[in-house]
């Protein structure tokens, strides 16, 4: 997911570290499933298998990954266009084939502890990235590119759904995106996967919610602090009783995915899905 400025990568999310005196409440209500943001970007590096991976074994029902196209129309797990904060490439990611992103190192950058990981870190397909989960995990595919020209869009999700055809595991998948043309050429393109519009707490609730009607979509992906803003919760309750799919992002605090469960959100991506996982668990 992309992020305002502020914290480190703009996140919004706040970080508590409770004692036992400061446990959350037993709840009865349904609580969301967690996907971890980029993986377990804080344990591994984003985007990459062993991040995809840290995450599940970490408590978290899935993760949340992003695509972009290579020069040859493969989908690739990498959040931003150029290839430089996270390989040791250089360039646009569309601008290489999938045979010289293959070359890259993805983890040669990522430190935990003040300490480099070792070995390289390929940078996986999008099927690569598929077959290296779980089959009970949750999958939100955030495509970060969205094509250029009028036909653009279209031809983003014909690639997208041609690389998802004929997998056994269609129905853990969601597909997302922040571009209106492109979610609506993917909810026909699609058929049978959720495709969710994503927005940023800038775009009221409301407005958002409109956005996804009229593309035609099921899921709402919005920024945590949108749930919170004004008439945000009468948008919440529409959008639920009109059987959106509710997903926020980027949130790391249990109270706040607590409040977001109460407003009928079933997803919430996390920087720390393990930690978040194991309080809400405690809230049962």
């Amino acid at each position: 997911m992309v992020h305002p400025a502020g914290l480190p990568d703009g996140s919004r999310a706040v970080i508590l570290h409770r004692t036992g005196r400061d446990r959350l409440p037993r709840r009865r209500s349904p609580l969301p499933r967690i996907l971890g943001h980029r993986g377990a970007r804080l344990l591994a590096p984003e985007n990459t298998v062993p991040g995809f991976q840290a995450a599940i074994a970490d408590g978290a029902d899935g993760v949340e990954l992003d695509v972009r196209r290579t020069a040859d129309q493969a989908l690739v797990c990498l959040h931003d266009a150029g290839l430089g904060r996270t390989t040791n490439g250089r360039g646009a990611v569309r601008e290489h084939t999938l045979a010289e992103i293959r070359r890259l190192d993805a983890g040669g950058w990522f430190r935990r502890n003040g300490q480099r990981g070792g070995g390289c870190v390929p940078v996986p397909t999008l099927p690569e990235a598929l077959d290296a989960l779980p089959g009970h995990a949750l999958v939100d595919v955030e495509v970060k590119c969205r094509g250029e020209g009028p036909d653009g869009p279209a031809r983003v999700a014909d690639v997208v759904a041609a690389t998802l055809a004929g997998r056994p595991d269609r129905d853990r998948i969601l597909v997302s995106s922040f571009s209106r043309k492109l979610v609506a050429a993917a909810v026909p393109a699609l058929e049978g996967i959720p495709v969710g519009l994503i927005s940023s707490a800038l775009v009221p609730l409301g407005r958002a919610l409109k956005g996804a009607e009229l593309c035609g979509c099921s899921v709402l992906a919005a920024q945590a602090p949108a749930y919170f803003g004004p008439k945000a919760k009468l948008a919440a309750a529409r959008a639920v009783a009109a059987g959106f799919q509710l997903l926020a992002w980027t949130v790391d605090d249990p109270e706040t995915a607590l409040r977001l469960a109460d407003l009928g959100v079933g997803v919430i991506v996390s920087d720390r899905p393990g930690q978040l996982r194991r309080a809400l668990d405690s809230a049962r």
